[in-house]
């Protein structure tokens, strides 16, 4: 069942039946290579725990995670997420996971579009803020696209493939983001 949708994608609640798929995606040498210290394996036992702890329901709501898919498909393509959700500041970290098989369609730009519509509109949010790996141009490009501007670079903050990576923070605020106007695909 939909939570919300956008052009092109379904946004889901993720399930415990989700651990699997997601486990596999968070493996994945491609997809693991830019999220941040993923540098031990995760089993599917340790995700079912941790989306069975999304889903229960109790203690302050710091994380809202939804699983993304195609309009006539449940199987996931993805994951985004606001997390560290603060409630006096009214700010969050945004995540994002992207299938590889699901590169270079502008999902990305999309799915950051549309998190940030609820983050600001239905969450109340004045900030949303993320760590993109300097060395991944084309999530720099489709976060700038859906709106994220780089505020600042931190030094050296990732050991991926033998040496130190810097990173950039990028955010969006509520009275400065417009929506990106969308070009039409071919």
């Amino acid at each position: 069942m939909s939570f919300f949708e956008s052009e092109r994608l379904r946004f889901r609640a993720l399930e415990p039946d989700d651990a699997e798929r997601m486990a596999e995606l968070l493996n994945d040498p491609r997809v693991r290579r830019f999220l941040d210290h993923r540098v031990f394996p995760l089993t599917t036992a340790a995700e079912r725990t941790f989306l069975e702890g999304l889903g229960a329901g109790t203690g302050p709501k710091t994380d809202v995670i939804f699983g993304v898919t195609l309009p006539n498909d449940d199987a996931l393509i993805g994951a985004s997420g606001l997390h560290h959700i603060h409630p006096v500041s009214r700010m969050a970290e945004w995540g994002l996971l992207v299938e590889p098989d699901h590169w270079g369609y502008g999902y990305g730009q999309e799915i950051g579009v549309r998190m940030l519509r609820y983050a600001f509109e239905d969450l109340n949010l004045n900030r949303v803020y993320l760590r993109v790996n300097v060395g991944h141009p084309a999530g720099v490009r489709a976060y700038e696209a859906a709106g994220f501007i780089k505020e600042g670079l931190l030094r050296q903050t990732t050991w991926l493939e033998g040496r130190y990576h810097d990173t950039f923070v990028m955010a969006a605020l509520r009275d400065e983001w417009r929506p990106p106007t969308r070009k039409k695909r071919r």
